[in-house]
């Protein structure tokens, strides 16, 4: 619990922030706190979603000078939660990050624990049973965290309902949040097993399997809907695209339109067409009907 002397406080509109008696030495060692792991988010955007969606979970707040008229709502919550924040400049900030894309804001926050498939179906069968659209992105060898973190910004806009990674070692990192823009708060990143049973649960709960590939039988965007409401669309690594397993078990092989001068988009790219096909098609203004 930190001390009073250890908090700033926003007072009246206008004032500058008492800084923390921290300041100037923000990358001090700290006591180890107990429970659940903790992440450093950093970037606007991803701080303030992280404070809209769920505050009780900041734990410290490492923020630049002029970034405080941004944040001075968040830092008056804090504040009175008793939760530390620390003035500091660009330097310190580059410390506590490890990185120069801090944009002035970093927040130390709970891990939440990691999503389940299990919970993630569930989800699917119930919006199904109420005839709701429900689509998921599954990942092969996607492992780039900015690539990562491109695409949950991708799904929270176009409303995936979580991202199914197979690969190893994926987890929630400080640059795959800032690059999801917040997106992060909205769409879980669900590790799941390499080969088809993931996928083979996912057709069982009412998914319709759509791998993505330059060699597909259909093409998105022609007109005819290739993408049912209940879907997975399937994305492979950049470098290999998705393994031949996956292609043959897939349901529909699909095709994203260009010149042909390239083999490929980049796989977040690939995902923001197929995604807005998908609300397109779907969404609340959806143009077909389910197939």
């Amino acid at each position: 619990r930190p001390r009073s002397d250890d908090r700033a406080h926003p007072g009246r509109p206008g004032d500058r922030p008492r800084p923390s008696q921290a300041e100037g030495r923000a990358d001090a060692p700290r006591r180890p706190r107990s429970g659940p792991p903790e992440l450093k988010v950093c970037g606007v955007n991803a701080c303030l979603t992280v404070a809209r969606r769920r505050p009780a979970d900041i734990r410290r707040i490492y923020i630049a000078e002029p970034m405080i008229p941004q944040f001075r709502a968040v830092l008056k919550a804090a504040s009175q939660a008793r939760v530390a924040y620390h003035v500091v400049d660009d330097e310190e900030l580059g410390r506590v990050t490890g990185s120069v894309h801090h944009e002035g804001i970093c927040m130390l926050v709970r891990e939440r624990p990691a999503a389940r498939l299990d919970d993630v179906l569930e989800r699917v069968r119930a919006a199904r049973a109420r005839g709701e659209p429900a689509v998921l992105l599954y990942l092969e060898r996607v492992q780039n965290p900015h690539n990562l973190g491109a695409i949950l910004r991708v799904c929270a806009h176009f409303g995936a309902m979580a991202v199914l990674a197979c690969g190893d070692g994926l987890r929630l990192s400080s640059a795959l949040a800032r690059t999801a823009q917040g997106g992060a708060e909205w769409v879980e990143l669900v590790p799941v097993a390499p080969g088809v049973a993931p996928l083979q649960r996912a057709r069982a709960a009412g998914l319709s399997l759509i791998a993505t590939s330059p060699r597909g039988d259909h093409t998105l965007l022609s007109g005819a809907p290739a993408l049912p409401a209940g879907a997975v669309v399937m994305l492979g690594s950049e470098a290999d695209g998705l393994s031949e397993a996956l292609l043959e078990l897939a349901d529909a092989v699909v095709a994203i339109p260009g010149t042909g001068h390239l083999e490929s988009l980049n796989v977040a790219c690939a995902a923001a067409v197929a995604l807005a096909e998908h609300w397109r098609l779907h969404g609340p203004r959806g143009l077909a009907s389910d197939t």
